[in-house]
């Protein structure tokens, strides 16, 4: 992983900066995608991936190394059940 990518929670979005606790990151010569999610955790103040918990569950979990999801869709869903675990 890219320095610039490790640990970003401070954003520029069309010329605007802005605090991101998510994003969403093409993978570059792939066809997924790589959900970036903000913790803070123990101490941790950093950044985690969305991962499937297992391949027949429905829950989500933050893992330390990228996880690719086939399609952004399936990747914002990831997020929203992330959010809705954390009871967001």
């Amino acid at each position: 992983m890219s320095q610039e990518f490790a640990g970003m929670k401070l954003r520029c979005k069309d010329g605007h900066w802005e605090m991101a606790d998510f994003e969403l990151r093409n993978i570059v010569g792939a066809s997924g995608f790589e959900m970036w999610v903000f913790c803070e955790a123990g101490g941790h103040n950093g950044g985690h991936w969305l991962a499937p918990e297992s391949p027949d569950t429905e829950r989500v979990v933050v893992v330390s190394a990228p996880y690719q999801w086939p399609s952004a869709v399936d990747a914002f869903a990831a997020r929203d059940r992330f959010a809705s675990q954390q009871g967001k």
